[in-house]
């Protein structure tokens, strides 16, 4: 691992950890490598019982793919790339045959949500905010999150979360389902998602990994169609006019003007 992705592991605890905290945890195209790398790693290790995935510091778990670097590749492969590496690794994940858990340390927007998306269980620190803010760059999801989204909170809520972009705070999160558990502060969040981890390595592997199994095999002929129609539409947007205009207007920091049917 680089030093933008963190891999550790104790006692069958592993955690994977974005450490771009001056970029938010926003994903560029070495962390996003990176992060599929971990992954990986975690993949081939017998030893690991479950994963955590958080961001370095308070102010945000993930915040997407980087903007900043991205603004620089309007062009179609950059897009292309784009969605596979982060679609191919969050797929990963949720074929892990152990239990994921997402410590929401802070902000999760965009790309962030849809990593939330594929862990199996989510903890939140209370001052945490979350936004599938995709249309405001004029993109759908890319890396899976739609199909995702609407096996976790049913249709009507992911069309509100993904056509409005709203921002919602932890306490909303929690009610509509998208987290588990709220806690007060970050030294809460360590502690609560370690004693989770903690709870989750005393039961039977193997149940675990079934019941994982099971869970995701009940939908995962409509994730995988919705899948393949999110990167046809994802790759096609990225090169519109709409995407190059939220492009050029967050290099020139302004607002975006987009254009009209």
């Amino acid at each position: 691992m680089n030093q933008e992705i963190i891999l550790t592991q104790q006692e069958g605890i592993a955690t994977l950890r974005v450490n771009r905290p001056e970029a938010r945890n926003a994903l560029n195209w070495t962390a996003q490598a990176a992060f599929a790398e971990a992954v990986a790693q975690v993949a081939a290790d017998s030893a690991v019982r479950v994963l955590i995935i958080s961001g370095t510091g308070d102010k945000a778990f993930v915040s997407g793919g980087d903007l900043k670097e991205l603004s620089q590749h309007p062009e179609r492969e950059a897009g292309e790339r784009l969605n596979r590496v982060m679609r191919e690794a969050l797929g990963q994940l949720t074929r892990l045959p152990i239990p994921v858990i997402a410590a929401v340390n802070g902000d999760a927007f965009g790309g962030g949500c849809e990593i939330l998306t594929a862990c199996d269980l989510r903890v939140a620190t209370r001052h945490a905010r979350f936004c599938f803010a995709q249309v405001r760059n004029a993109l759908c999801t890319g890396w899976g999150g739609t199909g995702r989204l609407v096996n976790l909170l049913g249709q009507a809520r992911a069309l509100d979360l993904l056509l409005t972009a709203r921002i919602f705070s932890a306490e909303e999160a929690q009610q509509m389902g998208l987290v588990q558990q709220v806690v007060d502060e970050a030294a809460g969040l360590e502690t609560a998602v370690t004693a989770l981890a903690h709870s989750l390595i005393q039961l039977p592997q193997h149940a675990l990994a079934a019941s994982k199994q099971l869970v995701y095999a009940a939908s995962q002929p409509a994730v995988a169609a919705t899948n393949a129609q999110e990167t046809s539409l994802f790759v096609d947007l990225w090169s519109q006019p709409d995407h190059l205009e939220a492009l050029a207007a967050f290099r020139e920091k302004r607002k975006p003007v987009f254009g009209k049917r």
